[in-house]
């Protein structure tokens, strides 16, 4: 039937069972609700629909809701729903409802959209319009009704948009005229007390140790955090499947691969997978290890389109992949090219020597399997000093005590204050033979966040700031 208004896209999602109150996404929506415009914008999984559903419910506001999917970007549709979302919570739009045909042109749909605007401003009583899903948006006649009711309504009509990407709004315009409400990815996390509170409602009660550490591998994502409960029902030892919970755990690696690598064009997946064997990386080395001379644009569209890309700096030159993703990337590239991992990783050594990153150089030989290389490089950072100079601790220090492992004690070492434990003297021993930390962490049988925790007490004890010149007091040790 023509012109039909399928009438469950106008009701918000049930909340779902279990939920965890998040006052303090609340209390944020309360707030930005007060000006023109809130842009919820996050990648998949991160609770964007459940937050504004539970906000909804109890809203200050009547509240008009509209799920948009694929099929909405035919402007008339689209048109033709949002109208019928407002007349649910304003009977005074009840007239527009034939005001807009099946596949109407531009000037009847501006003009469908004029009296949209002016019924509203006739009405003066406030109103909250929430677009959910937006992202499923990519054609520019939709855009632009959406941009022409940003720049036209009336202040009473509030608009809430819940997306995985950024949508191409006049988002920096609104930003400088203070009009507009951002929550994102940090904003979105759980924090520790919020993963308890969800766990202990799904009848999960663990140590505190266990969800921090839950937390902390997750990241906070409530995805990461939802399937990890379902995996932990009726699991007698909880602390030994969180020491082991990453994005390789089949719930989540389901998740990511139908949710969202799959829906990215075979650009973007290429990118992703060939950049997802770089732990820290920006443009001129993503460059490099994927031949690609568009980098920068492609790392500029992965973070507008909220694909689990973590800036680390505020210039947002450098960048990671959320630990999940990229387990889930690195997986699906083992699967499909057991080959290319290697070669990625030798043009990854070869950029960072170029660019005077020893250290990162001789991680990535050691990750491609060039024996010879990674030697070349530990000699070469060992004869230039052992150390790097611009690494915390390295500089200014004169000469280092010696330090002595537990169970290694030689006559001739002075004791130490803290001695190395026998797992952190092994570690030791195995970076000082050129392994990467998820070489290390294969061979002892451990996670890679506990390989590098012994990273850091080793650097710690032995006082030294770099992998290379702990490798070099390894071999002082006679631990190499």
């Amino acid at each position: 039937m023509k012109n039909a208004v399928l009438t469950t896209k106008l009701t918000p999602p049930p909340v779902p069972s279990g939920r965890t109150p998040r006052r303090r996404l609340l209390t944020r929506l309360d707030r930005g609700a007060e000006g023109r415009l809130t842009l919820v914008s996050a990648p998949a999984g991160y609770g964007k629909t459940t937050a504004l559903t539970s906000w909804a419910q109890h809203a200050a506001l009547p509240v008009a809701w509209l799920s948009l999917d694929e099929a909405d970007n035919a402007p008339g549709r689209f048109l033709r729903h949002l109208v019928a979302a407002l007349q649910r919570r304003d009977d005074t739009l009840q007239q527009l409802g034939d005001l807009v045909g099946d596949e109407p042109a531009g000037e009847d749909l501006e003009a469908a959209l004029i009296t949209v605007v002016n019924d509203i401003a006739a009405n003066e009583e406030p109103l909250v319009l929430v677009l959910d899903d937006y992202h499923w948006i990519a054609g520019e006649p939709v855009h632009d009704l959406v941009r022409f009711l940003l720049d036209h309504a009336p202040a009473q009509l509030r608009l809430v948009i819940a997306s995985r990407t950024d949508p191409p709004l006049p988002l920096a315009r609104l930003r400088v005229a203070q009009a507009l409400t951002e929550i994102r990815t940090d904003e979105l996390r759980f924090t520790a007390d919020e993963a308890a509170a969800l766990l202990d409602r799904q009848g999960l009660r663990l140590a505190d140790a266990d969800v921090a550490e839950l937390t902390l591998r997750t990241e906070g994502w409530p995805a990461g955090l939802h399937l990890a409960a379902l995996s932990l029902r009726g699991r007698d030892d909880p602390h030994a499947f969180i020491a082991f919970y990453t994005g390789t755990d089949r719930f989540v690696l389901d998740y990511l691969t139908e949710e969202v690598l799959l829906r990215q064009p075979t650009d973007v997946q290429d990118f992703l997978l060939m950049t997802s064997v770089l732990d820290r990386f920006d443009a001129h080395l993503a460059a490099a290890v994927t031949g690609t001379s568009d980098a920068a644009a492609m790392l500029r569209r992965i973070e507008r389109d909220n694909l689990f890309l973590v800036p680390l700096d505020r210039q947002h030159s450098s960048y990671r992949y959320h630990a999940f993703f990229q387990d889930l990337l690195q997986h699906r590239l083992r699967a499909a090219r057991p080959d290319l991992p290697a070669r990625l990783h030798a043009r990854a050594s070869e950029a960072l020597e170029l660019s005077g990153d020893v250290e990162g150089a001789l991680e990535h030989a050691a990750l491609a399997g060039d024996g010879t290389r990674a030697e070349r490089l530990l000699a070469a950072a060992a004869g230039a000093g052992g150390r790097d100079d611009d690494a915390p601790g390295a500089a200014g220090k004169g000469a280092q005590a010696p330090f002595r492992p537990a169970g290694h004690g030689a006559a001739d070492l002075e004791p130490a204050p803290e001695p190395l434990t026998e797992r952190e003297a092994e570690v030791l021993r195995l970076i000082a033979a050129g392994l990467a930390n998820k070489q290390i962490a294969r061979r002892l049988g451990l996670s890679l966040n506990t390989v590098k925790t012994h990273c850091r007490n080793i650097y710690a004890k032995l006082g030294v700031g770099s992998r290379t010149r702990a490798a070099a007091r390894a071999r002082e040790l006679g631990l190499a």
